[in-house]
């Protein structure tokens, strides 16, 4: 039997809106269309897909994976210092600083998450401590990549929105203050320790539960060890395979909002490797949790109000206080 549409993640080559291309072609151009049409067709069915051609140089997400595992190899008391402060219902602080195996709970029906993270939203954050003293140029290095793999999203998000047959600026205009305080895009660096003995695991624990994205696209880099599976249209997980030289991008829940279902953000997981060889190695991953502007108001682009009116901010404390384990 013949697979069905989006039973698979297809392959997008995005040359021509590539990074490399300081002034990248217009909606009215043919080849746009074409990656239009491509992205359209995977973020209304699987809701992810893979970007080839994107303009950010291996050898810079390289760079980006050798300076988080300083970080995470560092002892816990050193990366508590780092810790997130906690959140509570009248104050979500900044999502800046380093969790804990077991904080996040993305599935509240298994236990907390064999994972450790770095989340980095607000960078003019005074009150925040950068660990330059045990990881020499971490922010200048982070900072760098958080802006190029940004400019990447705003472009994708253009695509989209030509797919949709829409004013191309229709996404892009809410994210003016990444960054901020006011500002909803954060990076995180995901790392999943190596497990030598499995009968430490928990019953039903894997490394990351089954679940949805929060914000409009999630951008995302990963490193060979796979265990990134993806829900499809047929209702199998399948696997998102680490492909080198590629991106991932998938549609989170606040985008589906505002086409109305016409973009799907699709449940995923992260299973613990079935090869013992590949337990006793870490894996990494590298995110871009592309989130609009925290008072951007979501509301469905064609008028059908399917879903309440709700912003960004209200949606994002929600979840956020439905995850974590403080």
């Amino acid at each position: 039997m013949a697979a069905s549409a989006g039973s698979q993640i297809p392959v997008v080559d995005f040359s021509v809106m590539s990074l490399e291309n300081a002034a990248p072609l217009t909606e009215n151009n043919q080849a746009v269309k074409i990656v239009a049409k491509q992205l359209y067709r995977a973020f209304s069915t699987i809701g992810f897909v893979y970007l080839q051609n994107h303009g950010i140089p291996q050898e810079m997400v390289d760079s980006m994976f050798e300076t988080f595992d300083q970080f995470f190899n560092l002892s816990p008391e050193v990366k508590a210092k780092y810790a997130k402060k906690k959140m509570t219902v009248q104050n979500v602080n900044p999502q800046n600083g380093w969790d804990a195996v077991e904080v996040e709970r993305t599935n509240p029906n298994r236990p907390g998450d064999l994972k450790e993270s770095f989340d980095l939203e607000c960078f003019d954050d005074e009150t925040f401590a950068w660990p330059d003293t045990e990881v020499p140029n971490f922010k200048s290095t982070v900072s760098s990549f958080y802006q190029s793999m940004k400019d990447l999203a705003l472009r994708v998000l253009t695509v989209m929105a030509i797919g949709l047959q829409i004013e191309h600026d229709t996404f892009t205009r809410f994210f003016s203050k990444a960054g901020t305080f006011k500002g909803g895009v954060q990076m995180r660096y995901n790392f999943y320790p190596k497990i030598p003995d499995m009968s430490r695991v928990k019953p039903g624990q894997i490394r990351c539960g089954e679940h949805t994205d929060y914000g409009a696209i999630t951008v995302l880099f990963q490193d060979e060890i796979g265990g990134l599976e993806v829900r499809n249209v047929d209702g199998n997980f399948v696997a998102a395979k680490p492909m080198k030289g590629t991106v991932l991008v998938n549609i989170a829940d606040m985008m589906q909002r505002w086409t109305a279902d016409r973009f799907k953000s699709t449940v995923h997981r992260v299973l613990i490797p079935e090869t013992e060889l590949k337990h006793t190695l870490p894996r990494r991953s590298l995110v871009l949790f592309v989130d609009p502007d925290h008072e951007t108001l979501i509301e469905c682009i064609d008028g059908s109000n399917k879903y309440p009116p709700i912003t960004l901010g209200e949606w994002k404390k929600r979840r956020l206080l439905e995850t974590y384990n403080y």
